[in-house]
C-alpha cells in the first residue's frame, strides 16, 4: 500500500507540473513590434500642439524674450527606394497659428530605416532617433550620422531609451498604455548652460510629446563686469526653449 501510495503522489505531482507548463504557454505574451514606436505609413498625419520661446540679451536687465505658440502638422505624403535599397519616407510639415487659419508649408523631412537604427533627415541633418527593438537602459549616439557640436563642444550625443513598453499619461483625459522616452540629454546643473531634451513616443501612434530646453547663461565671473548678477542667477543670455504635444493623429 506505501508503494502505491508513493506512485500516486509522483504521478499527481508530474501532472500537476505539466499542468501548471501547459497554463503557461497559454498565457504566453506576444512579442512587441518596437517599429511601431515610429510608424511609417503614407497617410499618416499628425498634429501637434507647440510652444516655443526664444532669448537673446545683452544686458542682465534686458526682457529678450520672444514666445510664439501655433500648430504644427506633419503627414508622410511619400515613400521611395533610396539609394541603400531601402525605403524612405518623406514627412511634409506646415503650421498655423490658429485652428482657424490657413496651413502655411514649413518644408520636408525624410526618415528611414538602416539596420536596427531609425534615421531622421531634419532639416538635412541626420539623426538616430530610435534603436530596435526598443531596450531599457540602452544608449547610442545621436550624431552618429552628423558634425553638429552640442553647447558642450562635443559632437558625440548620448540618447538613452528609458521607461520602455509603459503607459505614459500626455494629459489628463489622454494617456497611452505603452510607450518609450529617449533622453536625448540631461545636462540641468551646468554653470554656464542647459541642454536638455526629451522625446516621448506611443506605441502605433509615434511622436507624441517632445521638449528642449537649449541655454546659454550669461558667463561674465568677475565681481566687476556689469553682468556678473546675472552669472550668479544663471540667467539665460541667449537660447532656446521648445514643447511639442500631440493633438490629433490619423491614419489611412
Amino acid at each position: 500500500m506505501q508503494k502505491s501510495s508513493f506512485r500516486f503522489k509522483i504521478a499527481k505531482a508530474i501532472f500537476v507540473a505539466w499542468a501548471i507548463a501547459m497554463a503557461g504557454c497559454g498565457d504566453s505574451v506576444t512579442p512587441i513590434d518596437s517599429s511601431a514606436y515610429f510608424p511609417l505609413q503614407v497617410g499618416a498625419q499628425w498634429i501637434y500642439t507647440v510652444e516655443e520661446s526664444t532669448t537673446l540679451r545683452n544686458l542682465c536687465a534686458d526682457d529678450g524674450v520672444t514666445t510664439s505658440n501655433y500648430e504644427l502638422k506633419v503627414v508622410i505624403t511619400q515613400s521611395y527606394t533610396n539609394t541603400e535599397g531601402g525605403t524612405t519616407y518623406v514627412f511634409e510639415r506646415s503650421t498655423r497659428t490658429l485652428p482657424t487659419d490657413t496651413w502655411t508649408p514649413g518644408g520636408t523631412w525624410t526618415a528611414q530605416r538602416r539596420g536596427t537604427k531609425l534615421v531622421a533627415n531634419e532639416s538635412n541633418v541626420l539623426y538616430v532617433k530610435l534603436l530596435f527593438p526598443a531596450e531599457e537602459g540602452i544608449t547610442w549616439n545621436g550624431n552618429e550620422f552628423n558634425t553638429q557640436i552640442q553647447l558642450n563642444k562635443l559632437n558625440v550625443d548620448s540618447y538613452q531609451m528609458i521607461n520602455v513598453h509603459q503607459p505614459f499619461a500626455l494629459s489628463a483625459n489622454v494617456s497611452y498604455p505603452k510607450s518609450i522616452t529617449v533622453i536625448q540629454n540631461k545636462e540641468e546643473s551646468n554653470i554656464l548652460y542647459r541642454d536638455s531634451r526629451k522625446e516621448i513616443y506611443a506605441l502605433g501612434v509615434g511622436l507624441v510629446y517632445k521638449e528642449s530646453f537649449l541655454l546659454s547663461y550669461f558667463s561674465q565671473s568677475v565681481p566687476t563686469e556689469i553682468n556678473f548678477e546675472c552669472y550668479l542667477q544663471k540667467r539665460v543670455q541667449n537660447g532656446t526653449t521648445f514643447k511639442q504635444t500631440l493633438k490629433e493623429f490619423s491614419t489611412p
